[in-house]
């Protein structure tokens, strides 16, 4: 990973997304910047980006289809030879624990149908 460590990436992230949050325009406008921002920063850094983001949209009443089936058909297809050597070897346990997590999640979570971001 070139411009990030492994848990700062997941920890921006997260604080970017309680930034977004209090502009006052709500949880999916704030999904949808992160989604935006963080986008194409890299193979690894991308595999990241999904993770952190799918663990945020799982601790919503609803998820957008659109999040559910771009991040689950990402993760589904996570192959470790992309991350071996750019990340250790705790690090890639620990995304591979959170990978399942978000897939999982996903899985059972409530399906929104509705992109609009709420005002």
């Amino acid at each position: 990973m070139e411009h990030w460590e492994y848990s700062e990436l997941f920890e921006t992230i997260h604080e970017v997304y309680e930034e977004f949050l209090t502009e006052d325009r709500g949880h999916k406008h704030a999904i949808a910047r992160l989604v935006d921002d963080f986008s194409n920063l890299g193979k690894v850094e991308d595999i990241i980006v999904d993770v952190a983001i799918g663990e945020i949209v799982v601790t919503h009443d609803k998820v957008f289809i659109g999040y559910v089936e771009n991040i689950t058909k990402r993760l589904s297809m996570f192959n470790l030879q992309e991350v071996e050597g750019e990340l250790t070897k705790e690090e890639i346990n620990d995304l591979l624990k959170r990978i399942n997590k978000v897939i999982d999640g996903l899985k059972n979570a409530e399906v929104d149908y509705n992109l609009s971001a709420e005002l």
